[in-house]
Formats: C-alpha cells, sequence, structure tokens
C-alpha cells in the first residue's frame, strides 16, 4: 500500500471527538442500552444451546441476502468502498490470496460489513463478518472486554498491571459529594473517558483539581453515561496486538509535544514544528480541545514557554496528530510478553489489540510504572502499517493464515 493510500486526519464539527466525529445523542443512548443489556447477556450466552448459537451465527447471512432479495441493498467488489484502512488491509490481501471478499452496500451507502468465500469442511461457501474475519467458534466473547471497567477488573485479578480506577453508574456524577469522594481517592493527575468508545473520544487527561474534574466528567458524559475515572498514567500510549495467541505487532505512538526555550509563544512553537515536521506527519490543529488540555497545564497559547519545560500539546498521539509513531515488535522487552500472552489467555481473543501506557517498552518491565487501559476486540491493525519509523508487520496476512488451520 503507498502512502497515497494511507489514513489522513478528518475534519471534525467536535474538536472532542478528535478525527472519528459521532453522534453525541446517538452514543448516549448506545451506551446506556449496551452496557446494561449486553454485560448481561455475557453472562447466560454460555448456558445457550449450541444450536441457537450457530442459528443466530446465520442471522447475518440472512439478513444481508434478504435485503439484496428485496433490493434495499447489493454487494460491491469495489475495494475503494472499504469503510476503513483496517478493513481495507484485510481485502487486499485477500485479493493477494485469490480469496474472493464483498461489501455490504445498504441503500447505496457502503457498510463495515462483508462477506469473503472461504472453505468450511469440504465446502467453499461465504462467510459474513465485521471488518475482520474472526473464525466463528471464536466470536462469543465471555465478557464484553471492549468496556474499560470489565477489563481492569478481570486483568487486576489476576495481578496484571492496570491504573486504580473508579466507575461512574448512570447519572450518579450529579452527585457533587460522589464526585468529591471519588476525585480525593485517585492519585493526581486523573483521566475522565467514557466507560465504552475508542480513538479516544471525550477523553479528558491531565486533571489537577476538582473543577477540572468536573468538566471532565461533563465533556466525557456527552456520548456516554457510564463513565471512567483513572490514575493518569506517564508514558506512550502502545498497541499490542495478537493474533491466534503470538505477538503480531508492537506499536508506539507519542504526543506532539514542545520544549520551551523562554523565548517563543506556545503559538509560535507550534508554528516552528509543523514548519519542520516530517512530510507524513498532520500538522497540529489549534482546537479548543488542545486550549483546554494545556490550560490543564496552566498555558495558553500566548503564553512563552519556559526554557526547558516540556509540554504535551493533547493526549492523542500518533503522525495524525504531529505526533511520532514507530512500530517496534522486535525492541520490546521481553518481560511484557507472558504478561500481555496472560492477558490474551483471560480473554479468550483470537484476535485482540491491548492498549498499554509504557515509559520505556525497550526496559524491563518490573522497572517501571505502567499498565493495561483498554481491550479492542476489533483492532485497527493498519497502526502496524502506516508507522513512521520501523518495519511494517503483515498482521492482514496472519489473520488470513488462520482460516487455513484445521
Amino acid at each position: 500500500m503507498t502512502e497515497t493510500n494511507e489514513p489522513h486526519i478528518n475534519k471534525s464539527s467536535c474538536s472532542y471527538c478528535g478525527n472519528a466525529p459521532i453522534n453525541h445523542s446517538l452514543s448516549f443512548i448506545e451506551s446506556l442500552v449496551s452496557i446494561t443489556l449486553d454485560n448481561q447477556a455475557k453472562k447466560v450466552i454460555k448456558y445457550v444451546p449450541f444450536f441457537v448459537k450457530s442459528f443466530v451465527d446465520l442471522v447475518p447471512e440472512y439478513l444481508f441476502r434478504s435485503l439484496v432479495f428485496l433490493k434495499l441493498a447489493s454487494f460491491s467488489d469495489d475495494i475503494d468502498k472499504a469503510n476503513n484502512f483496517r478493513s481495507r488491509i484485510i481485502w487486499e490481501e485477500a485479493k493477494k490470496r485469490g480469496i474472493k471478499m464483498e461489501q455490504v452496500i445498504f441503500f447505496n451507502k457502503p457498510l463495515d460489513y462483508y462477506r469473503a468465500m472461504l472453505k468450511f469442511g469440504d465446502k467453499d461457501k461465504f462467510y459474513y463478518f465485521e471488518s475482520i474475519p474472526i473464525k466463528p467458534e471464536f466470536s462469543d466473547m465471555s465478557n464484553n472486554w471492549d468496556d474499560k471497567v470489565i477489563l481492569k477488573q478481570e486483568l487486576g485479578k489476576q495481578g496484571i498491571p492496570v491504573p486504580a480506577h473508579f466507575e461512574f453508574s448512570p447519572f450518579s456524577f450529579l452527585n457533587n459529594k460522589d464526585t468529591e469522594k471519588i476525585f480525593s481517592k485517585l492519585n493526581k493527575p486523573v483521566i475522565v473517558k467514557p466507560r465504552v468508545g475508542s480513538r479516544g473520544r471525550h477523553t479528558i487527561t491531565n486533571i489537577n483539581t476538582l473543577e477540572q474534574f468536573k468538566q471532565g466528567i461533563e465533556i466525557a458524559g456527552q456520548i456516554c453515561s457510564y463513565l471512567v475515572a483513572e490514575e493518569h498514567l506517564s508514558g506512550s500510549v502502545c498497541r499490542a496486538t495478537f493474533v491466534n495467541g503470538a505477538l503480531a505487532g508492537f506499536y508506539k505512538g507519542q504526543a506532539p509535544t514542545l520544549i520551551g526555550d523562554g523565548k517563543k509563544t506556545i503559538k509560535e512553537l507550534i508554528k516552528d514544528m509543523d514548519d519542520r515536521r516530517p512530510e507524513r506527519v498532520e500538522p497540529v490543529r489549534i482546537t479548543k480541545e488542545l486550549h483546554d488540555h494545556i490550560a490543564r497545564s496552566g498555558f495558553y497559547t500566548n503564553d512563552v514557554l519556559p526554557a526547558g519545560v516540556s509540554l504535551t500539546l493533547t493526549h492523542r498521539n500518533g503522525r495524525l496528530f504531529g505526533g511520532q509513531t514507530k512500530e517496534m515488535v522486535e525492541e520490546l522487552h521481553p518481560s511484557f510478553i507472558p504478561i500481555l500472552k496472560k492477558a490474551v489467555d483471560i480473554t479468550g481473543l483470537q484476535v485482540v489489540g491491548f492498549d498499554c501506557i509504557i515509559p520505556d517498552p525497550t526496559a524491563e518491565q518490573a522497572s517501571q510504572k505502567w499498565g493495561i487501559i483498554e481491550c479492542n476486540t476489533l483492532p485497527f491493525i493498519d497502526l502496524h502499517y502506516f508507522a513512521l519509523e520501523g518495519k511494517p508487520r503483515n498482521i492482514a496476512g496472519m489473520i488470513w493464515d488462520m482460516w487455513k488451520q484445521a
């Protein structure tokens, strides 16, 4: 895949959504329903008879085929309509292997649902999936591992490093006493984030005061009725992606950071950074989120940054936000691997991405404070393809390889 085909930043009407805007009201309602119902459903699904699960697995196929019959939907082999680069990479690898893959088009709108012609026993048949073709026997989850609270609770029970955290039940953040109590129990700084969701949407970091904490709750609560307050770990945001129990890629992202010279304002330093940024790095955008982020560190864009002072401009990491990225699976200190593999075993997921905060991934894990903060059951594997440094990892190939195994 060429650089011209790699991801680029999208403009958003909401700076707190970053480059992945969503409907706030719909997201709020979905969180209220999904967390309440989905987590209860996971508890009883293991008692559901096999034939019922098999029937449920067939629902997407019959649904999409019925929509096609009614001329409400169609199947497209146009790879350029792929909904995201995660799906496109899977599709490109399928084409290399001669696997027929098509996308569901509903009312002329491409969906992130696909089908691929695969072998089941001695027969070839279409398998329907969302973005990543995870084998059906691994599609059931014992827990909703995308739920940040459930993940931390289960990993913490097994001694895996996670940040100290508290959950907010629906609407409890309206109670000022509860808010003050939770804030007082966490080491500072603090992070507030939606309990479900990805891409750092409406996540507020570097919170040091009760007033900032309340503002963070208000912003995060715009898209999710269940929130998490947690200790703010220091370090790079890293993604460890596993396929079939093996570490497939390890990616490190860093936020754009200024170093003061005691002469120039923050706004001037941002311009200097933009003038010398590499071609593949997007410029830092001065948004409300950026203003609020640096204000929590006591600065404004017109302030002169004191000499030697380091200031991150956003909690968002990577080249799409003016930062750095590196694929470094071969440099990861081996002490991390058994701990991460244990996390994979706990989740039982065939394809999974863990987000970690690690000061130095090349150093012994026991020598530093680090932790797993999130789990991605449908990970954006394209992160490992487009890093500024390091050798790309063919994770899509590893995923398709699983279908060859008996």
